[in-house]
């Protein structure tokens, strides 16, 4: 059975739009440019989904479509061109800032870059998208204390299931960061599959709960995005930043813990 499901490639996208400050530009995709890309992928045969709904075919020719942190312009220039291609997509949303600011974005101006509110997520979850948890505070997971990560995971999925009236099946780790204690948490709270980064097609035996994805910038012509979900990610870079992983874990645990101790210190 296992030799007649297709990998899966996962895209992953951010703001479809103009304007970005020039740090955050290359996560900015202009609404011509996504428009060639979906048109490219789907003259290369592959049919355009939601992640969820990508999962539950795995014997079809498919690409998931996934989109980080709710930008305010989804609604605005990410859908008028994904109606034009019949393509679903994922929505992950970082609960405790819906209706308002991109704020964990402080090293960039995008900061102030407007997210969607409760009303619009309603509307696009009743016109089919589907809505993830991408968690409530956009926090580093794999550092968080043991209930700070289940305090942030189960707020996150109540206020969706609040405020939309569904249960949401996907996750997004903010940063793409998660461990073992990360997706047993998740898995817990009732998700059924979680993205990471990865820079892999994601393969049909691996873990729904650590989903790959290809990352898709400003600069993806529709020639490359069509080579992205054939061949994966090229270059070095991606295996490099694998094998970091743990030495930048610990280096971003020891920056949490020492700018705490600053804090209390100030405070005292």
């Amino acid at each position: 059975m296992m030799d007649r499901l297709r990998p899966l490639p996962v895209l992953m996208f951010h703001s479809i739009g103009h304007g970005a400050s020039r740090a955050f530009r290359r996560w900015q995709v202009p609404p011509a440019l996504f428009a060639d890309q979906l048109a490219c992928l789907t003259a290369g045969g592959y049919r355009l989904r939601s992640l969820s709904d990508a999962l539950s075919r795995p014997d079809e020719k498919n690409v998931a479509l996934t989109f980080d942190d709710a930008f305010a312009d989804f609604a605005s220039h990410a859908v008028p061109e994904l109606k034009k291609a019949d393509a679903g997509a994922t929505l992950y949303v970082p609960t405790a800032y819906v209706g308002g600011r991109a704020s964990w974005l402080s090293g960039y101006p995008d900061a102030a870059s407007a997210l969607l509110t409760w009303a619009e997520l309603r509307e696009l979850h009743g016109a089919g998208y589907e809505i993830g948890s991408h968690s409530h505070q956009h926090a580093e997971l794999d550092i968080l204390e043991g209930h700070e990560l289940r305090r942030d995971l189960e707020t996150s999925r109540r206020l969706l299931e609040e405020e939309l009236q569904y249960q949401p099946r996907s996750f997004c780790y903010p940063f793409g960061y998660h461990t073992r204690t990360v997706r047993k948490a998740v898995a817990d709270t009732g998700f059924t599959s979680a993205c990471e980064v990865g820079y892999r097609i994601h393969r049909p035996d691996a873990s729904p709960l650590s989903v790959s994805r290809l990352i898709v910038t400003g600069s993806t012509s529709p020639e490359q995005t069509l080579a992205l979900v054939r061949n994966g990610q090229p270059g070095i870079t991606p295996h490099l930043r694998r094998g970091s992983r743990t030495a930048w874990r610990i280096f971003r645990a020891a920056r949490t813990a020492r700018t705490a101790r600053h804090s209390s210190w100030r405070r005292s």
